[in-house]
């Protein structure tokens, strides 16, 4: 229920599946920007956070994000 397909095979987001999207997203950018703020090369950052963002807890990304806001603040 994430995505639909219509009769040209052409594929499209629920609403579920963008929210989700939406979410993997937020981690992903979030997760690049701390990454190379502690000195990590971007491709090496951005190749990470895409392990990292399906691994991470809920909690913990709260965690980060609250803290990174802070940080940049």
């Amino acid at each position: 229920g994430l995505i639909t397909m219509d009769e040209n095979g052409f594929i499209e987001l629920t609403q579920s599946g963008r929210e989700i999207a939406e979410r993997i997203y937020e981690r992903h950018t979030l997760l690049s920007e701390l990454l190379m703020a502690l000195g990590v090369e971007e491709t090496v950052a951005k190749e990470d956070a895409c392990r990292l963002e399906h691994a991470i807890s809920a909690e913990s990304f709260q965690k980060l994000r609250e803290y990174w806001e802070k940080k940049k603040a």
